[in-house]
């Protein structure tokens, strides 16, 4: 959906109270208020409460994703050797399980545990989980096609791996003290590179 800036603004204020005070939190009364629009706008925009948070929820997953897909994109397609590919992988790795974006992985997998038994919302999310994925194959794709990775690999199949282990740096987070999150990060780094690159 192509949003306008009330509709925007609508759905940042939307995320930021599901992340301070959760959806029971959300009044389209103080979201209209905030943003300075009558409820009718938001009724109009988003069709009811629900609709909004369930905009709201996905705007949260897709955010930062849709960022690194994009980003990684450009990268390799500014590429010109295996190594630059190579340097690209390592960069965007990094940066999704540094410790830093542990409040974005977070918030994530809150949107997962909302999703769950909700139809609509499951529905929507794994369309934009599917969305995300069909972007980062795209960038796989190019490479394979540049010679640069594997090329038995089946890219989708790829994509939604590596999707799936930046997403799960959120349980090493919340995990055993014991665990050594660091080591995880290089295991999850050397992992990737094993699959990518073959030599």
């Amino acid at each position: 959906m192509q949003l306008d800036t009330t509709a925007r603004d609508m759905l940042n204020r939307t995320i930021a109270v599901i992340e301070t005070d959760g959806e029971d939190g959300v009044r389209v009364v103080d979201i209209a208020k905030h943003v300075g629009v009558a409820v009718t706008t938001l009724f109009h925009l988003f069709g009811n409460r629900d609709s909004l948070i369930r905009a709201a929820q996905i705007e949260r997953y897709v955010r930062g994703l849709a960022t690194m897909i994009e980003e990684f994109d450009v990268a390799t397609a500014i590429s010109k050797t295996k190594e630059d590919f190579r340097a690209v992988v390592i960069r965007m790795v990094r940066s999704e399980i540094a410790p830093i974006n542990s409040a974005i992985r977070q918030s994530r997998q809150g949107v997962f545990g909302s999703a769950y038994g909700r139809r609509e919302l499951t529905s929507a999310l794994t369309e934009s989980h599917n969305s995300m994925c069909l972007g980062f194959q795209v960038a796989l794709e190019r490479a394979k096609e540049n010679s640069w990775i594997e090329p038995t690999l089946d890219t989708l199949a790829t994509a939604y791996w590596i999707l799936g282990l930046i997403n799960s740096r959120v349980f090493i987070e919340a995990g055993s003290p014991q665990l050594d999150r660091r080591a995880w990060d290089d295991l999850t780094l050397k992992s990737i590179l094993r699959v990518l690159f073959v030599d």
